[in-house]
């Protein structure tokens, strides 16, 4: 979103600173129940490639120095470890070179990792670029789709949540209206779309935000997700302020995307969304709390951006459960390209190869919107934290004394 920042450049000097029902049901083996499927039009094109010595952290901040594909720079960066090895990267809104030498905005694109080698995937052509997600469902500026998180389907396939977004304003990303999820299926050997559609809950609180998976369940995290031309904050229209610090959660059996969520309400598990309660809410204190989630070592991780591109602080949390309560682990202040006119948001956890260290990704850009080389996202590393398991926790993942 490369130039959501304009409409905020007279900030930036300020910025530096009912019982429920329980559901208890196995995870199924069958093949996911397609839901509003649509045709498949725009194939999938490879733009272009990039290899690296390794996937440190370090080498990945230099992933667009080359404009693999044409790509400039992009935002939000997400990626998911894929049975077969490979890491399925998505990002939004990439600045896409043209062969003139000229650049247009493409919504969303794809990136496959296979080893050490990255793949750009997008649809259209060189001269006219196209997002890799929903491309003949897109009106530029107009009515497009950003990627949220990826699980993979039982039926062999990854899936990509994405939301639908509208502007409703007068120019780009000056009212933008989150609508409702929509899910692509794709073939992990061909990199094709092969599916889209709309999972069961297709509403605009966005479950997929986020998604951490362990043994039995995916765990579907819900962020509203709604950050321009909302609330004042220093008299500029952001964040809606109702909804953007709060995390919900909704779970399906482990791989069953389509099948119906059930919602945590604080003390089971609900068929109904409305029951959900919040496991993070942030309070008026706080502007925004995108948090992205990861279960590792028999714990759930969170990282979370606070007050998305307006805070300095990326805090990483644990929880025993998937539903919490998180313990802030580690307060970390967001590193930044340049002193007083740039900033970052969206914290994400991204697979690597170490074991013994989690890599956090970290979106970049100038309060000015101003195309350059900071809309690229970085990534730094932390030790894989220790932790003592207090008697109830143990004996939530089966080890009780």
């Amino acid at each position: 979103m490369r130039h959501h920042l304009r409409v905020l450049l007279a900030l930036a000097a300020l910025c530096v600173a009912g019982p429920s029902i329980v559901v208890a049901a196995a995870a199924s083996t069958a093949a996911p129940r397609q839901r509003v499927e649509q045709a498949v039009g725009s194939p999938t094109r490879v733009a272009g490639s990039v290899c690296l010595a390794r996937d440190t952290p370090a080498q990945l901040s230099t992933l667009f120095d080359t404009e693999p594909g044409g790509v400039i720079g992009a935002d939000y960066q997400r990626a998911t470890e894929l049975p077969n090895g490979n890491v399925l990267w998505t990002f939004q809104d990439a600045e896409v070179r043209l062969p003139d030498g000229s650049s247009t905005l493409v919504h969303n694109i794809g990136m496959m990792q296979v080893g050490t080698c990255f793949s750009v995937l997008m649809s259209g052509t060189a001269w006219d670029p196209r997002p890799w997600l929903f491309p003949d469902s897109t009106v530029r500026f107009s009515h497009w789709y950003w990627p949220l998180d990826a699980a993979m389907g039982s039926d062999g396939r990854a899936y990509v949540f994405a939301a639908e977004l509208y502007e409703r304003g007068a120019t780009y990303l000056t009212r933008v209206e989150p609508t409702s999820t929509a899910v692509a299926g794709i073939d992990l050997d061909t990199w094709q779309v092969e599916f889209l559609g709309t999972p069961p809950n297709a509403g605009n609180r966005l479950y997929g935000w986020s998604i951490a998976s362990d043994d039995d369940w995916d765990y579907l995290y819900a962020n509203c997700y709604r950050q321009f031309g909302y609330d004042p904050f220093f008299d500029v229209l952001a964040h809606d302020r109702s909804c953007s610090t709060v995390v919900t959660v909704a779970r399906v059996p482990k791989g069953q995307i389509f099948s119906a969520p059930s919602y945590w309400t604080g003390r089971g598990w609900s068929r109904r969304a409305a029951d959900a309660v919040p496991i993070i809410a942030r309070g008026t204190a706080h502007l925004a709390s995108g948090t992205d989630f990861v279960f590792r070592d028999n714990r759930w991780l969170a990282v979370t951006k606070i007050d998305d591109w307006f805070g300095r602080l990326i805090y990483v949390e644990t929880a025993g459960r998937p539903t919490g309560p998180f313990e802030r682990l580690q307060t970390i202040v967001a590193p930044l390209k340049c002193p007083q006119d740039c900033n970052t948001y969206h914290a994400s956890w991204i697979p690597t190869s170490g074991a013994d260290r989690l890599t956090i990704g970290l979106s970049h850009n100038r309060w000015d919107g101003i195309l350059s080389t900071v809309y690229r996202p970085s990534y730094f590393s932390i030790p894989v934290p220790t932790f003592r398991f207090a008697d109830a926790d143990r004996c939530s993942i089966g080890h009780c004394s």
